[in-house]
């Protein structure tokens, strides 16, 4: 799953190339009898010697239908198996003549796992929250709530290629509630910790209210690798709001208690505006108000909100005007006056 929305930088898939694996049909063995494959690649049995040998799927000597291949007892025999995309995860096989004196084998297919592509964020007032690019490849969020903040939050992903396994760690407390729904039936499932394989093709709401108590959630999904150039490498936000609809980003404090800090690694252009206390020691931003593109020098770089600031990335990202207007009030002054009306209407601009 690729954290797009997170970023308004492009993450990209990456390429899987098949592979071909050898497995030798000695006398009264294969070798290696146990391979790890992914839907594509080539298994190849070559026959070294013995009596014929042949590839039958099953346990216990028992043939379950599902793949059956002779081996050609020729000098360089062999038979070849492209593993279809729907192949089961696991697949026993035997050779029948001598499966009784253990010559079995085991094909562990490693399905290569989905993207996540998040199309809607709305986190309101979280006691805390973070976003997190592993070192492993996979990203994190954490979303942490309190009745005395009306914390709130609400995640939409599409899964893309194939099924996405997402870890979720997840608490409730009093009448606070974490949810996922699955938006093709409607089906709305109170969340509770563990791995759920969300499945290709799909879409999903994560949602949570803090109701009269707390709530803490956290997911965890492999990321599929970004493009070179920018990337959202983390968030950290407290009492502070993050937004958005498609590619268009927000992140706002909105009181003197709020504070945000949105990280950015690689080297490129990214296109944004802010208004009110938002800075960066590495990076020149434009000025309150404004927006523009902003050259990212290779390395890491923190932008920081401080209470009444508020940073955007638009959709468009070309100069050509935001989807979040800065002067809302009309007086030809972009001040906290307008920061304020827009946290006034705050809501998503499209259904």
């Amino acid at each position: 799953m690729k954290l797009i929305l997170l970023t308004a930088v492009i993450a990209t898939n990456s390429v899987a190339l098949s592979d071909t694996i050898i497995v030798e049909a000695r006398s009264m063995s294969f070798v290696p009898d146990v391979v790890t494959v992914q839907p594509g690649d080539v298994i190849r049995w070559e026959y070294v010697t013995g009596y014929p040998h042949d590839v039958t799927s099953g346990m216990k000597c028992s043939h379950d239908g599902y793949l059956y291949l002779d081996i050609p007892t020729s000098p360089g025999g062999f038979v070849e198996w492209t593993v279809p995309e729907d192949a089961p995860s696991e697949i026993p096989y035997f050779c029948e003549l001598h499966c009784g004196s253990g010559m079995t084998g085991m094909i562990n297919v490693d399905v290569p796992q989905g993207n996540m592509h998040i199309g809607i964020v709305t986190i309101t007032n979280p006691m805390n929250m973070s976003y997190t690019l592993n070192s492993d490849d996979t990203g994190t969020i954490s979303i942490e709530g309190i009745a005395l903040n009306a914390s709130s939050f609400a995640l939409g992903v599409d899964i893309e290629e194939n099924d996405v396994d997402a870890e979720i760690t997840v608490s409730t407390l009093g009448s606070a509630s974490v949810n996922i729904i699955d938006i093709d039936t409607g089906v709305d499932t109170s969340l509770t910790s563990g791995t759920y394989t969300l499945l290709s093709t799909k879409k999903y709401m994560f949602y949570g209210d803090a109701g009269d108590s707390t709530f803490d959630f956290t997911i965890t999904w492999p990321e599929t690798g970004f493009e070179e150039g920018v990337k959202m490498a983390g968030l950290d936000f407290s009492n502070a709001n993050v937004s958005s609809m498609g590619d268009a980003m927000m992140f706002t404090a909105p009181s003197p208690g709020s504070t945000g800090f949105v990280h950015l690694e690689g080297e490129g252009e990214v296109f944004l505006g802010l208004v009110g206390d938002v800075t960066c020691a590495t990076l020149t931003l434009p000025a309150s108000g404004e927006e523009g593109i902003v050259s990212v020098p290779a390395g890491a770089h923190t932008i920081a909100l401080a209470g009444y600031g508020m940073l955007w990335f638009p959709e468009d990202g070309d100069g050509g005007g935001s989807d979040f207007p800065e002067d809302v009030s009309g007086d030809g002054v972009v001040d906290v006056t307008d920061l304020l009306a827009i946290i006034a209407a705050w809501g998503a601009t499209s259904p």
